[in-house]
């Protein structure tokens, strides 16, 4: 689907802005990362889980059981969404991380009442899933994407790259 059919959540305009992170994702030991804005409540933006034994290679380098890695987490600055690196790691097919988006303090929904495809924002909220970015400006349904909670999407990460919280016009 190309990016024009996306209707990415937007963030409140209060909304404060979620930081970077950067961690060491492990091959022996399973790691739980999570991006919080930086409010009095410090209110969860996304909850990511790299199991054990998740990472395969780096760049055509294959990684052992005894490596870790640097991963890279960039939130974006106008709505719900990410991009995760390195480029160049492959995860272990069947053991891949997973995201949980959590949206329901800061969303925007109001987004849905210029579209005619919503119903109304409760609609909007309905339809939306974690979309991956497979090729510039292409974009697939992440696998698994469903709800995770109230007010919480969650979704496995294939591979690192572009990630968006969006409901397909």
């Amino acid at each position: 689907m190309p990016t024009s059919d996306l209707v990415v959540l937007p963030l409140a305009a209060n909304a404060p802005t979620p930081l970077p992170l950067t961690f060491y994702a492990y091959n022996a030991k399973p790691v739980f990362q999570a991006i919080r804005h930086a409010d009095a409540f410090s209110t969860l933006y996304i909850e990511l889980q790299f199991p054990a034994g998740c990472l395969s290679s780096l760049n055509g380098t294959p990684l052992s059981v005894t490596d870790s890695l640097l991963v890279t987490v960039e939130p974006r600055p106008d709505g719900y969404g990410f991009t995760l690196s390195p480029s160049g790691l492959v995860f272990t097919l069947g053991s891949t991380p997973s995201v949980t988006f959590s949206f329901g303090r800061y969303a925007d929904p109001s987004v849905a009442d210029t579209i005619a495809s919503f119903a109304d924002r409760q609609a909007y909220l309905a339809a939306l899933d974690v979309w991956q970015e497979v090729t510039l400006g292409r974009w697939r349904i992440a696998r698994g994407s469903s709800p995770a909670g109230v007010d919480e999407i969650g979704a496995a990460i294939d591979a690192p790259g572009e990630f968006v919280l969006a409901a397909a016009r």
